[in-house]
């Protein structure tokens, strides 16, 4: 990976290269093509970034206390536990943290197959975020850790509150769905925005948005800007009014 903003460098190891920020920092990061698509023709991002993508990727959730993602992509079926290479576990005991970070699912509904191994199979329990109403009315796996945040529908502020300061996991990755990045970022929750972008072009027919609406625009600073593979690595910094503790809290519905 070639280095190209803030000034050129040679060849730079990721992991390094994006471990700048604060320690409780919300980063999200995201996949698409140069026609603006966060899928492929099966609506999924596995194809697009290539090695240089999936490298990135890998140690961004190095970097992470917390990986988070919403339910509809954890449906799939294609997301399970975190399971780092050799070299980015033993950095991250290195650094003091388990060798793998738990993965958070948010979920309005808890409709979610209790018996995938993303709930089964994992080293670290795996984190579900869900609102009072709905934990109540579902049983959940005794495997998971079940965070509420908010009554009827999820409280994302409180969410992310709740896991840095009472679970202990400061700095979250936050990887999508579009529902989720975008609630993400209408709660001004994110501090930094990494997109990846790949060549290639998906066409219209398999296009799938990278968010869903925005009550107001959202403007950013590029921070950073890395090339590998013929794929361009953007990184937004987001500046809010607000400090997080004190922005208004307002509910999501993620199902």
């Amino acid at each position: 990976m070639r280095q190209l903003l803030p000034s050129p460098h040679g060849e730079v190891d990721p992991y390094h290269a994006y471990d700048d920020l604060p320690p409780s920092a919300v980063r999200l990061n995201l996949v698409m093509t140069v026609d603006g698509s966060v899928g492929d023709h099966e609506q999924w991002t596995d194809s697009l970034g290539g090695a240089a993508d999936f490298h990135v990727f890998r140690s961004l959730r190095a970097l992470a206390d917390g990986i988070m993602v919403g339910a509809s992509t954890v449906r799939t079926g294609r997301v399970g536990p975190h399971r780092p290479t050799k070299i980015l576990a033993a950095r991250r005991v290195e650094r003091g943290l388990p060798a793998t970070a738990p993965i958070i699912v948010v979920s309005q509904s808890l409709q979610l197959d209790w018996s995938h191994r993303l709930f089964t199979e994992a080293v670290v329990p795996t984190v579900v975020v869900t609102s009072a109403a709905a934990r109540r009315s579902v049983q959940t796996s005794d495997s998971v850790r079940i965070v509420t945040a908010g009554e009827d529908t999820i409280d994302l502020r409180s969410a992310v509150r709740h896991l840095q300061d009472d679970l202990g996991l400061r700095h979250l990755l936050c990887e999508g769905g579009p529902t989720l990045a975008t609630a993400m970022l209408e709660e001004q929750l994110i501090d930094e925005f990494c997109l990846s972008l790949a060549p290639s072009l998906i066409g219209g027919q398999h296009h799938l948005q990278l968010l869903g609406n925005l009550r107001k625009r959202i403007d950013l600073q590029l921070a950073a800007l890395y090339e590998a593979d013929n794929t361009i690595f953007t990184r937004y910094r987001l500046h809010w009014p607000h400090a997080r503790d004190h922005r208004a809290a307002s509910a999501t519905d993620l199902r």
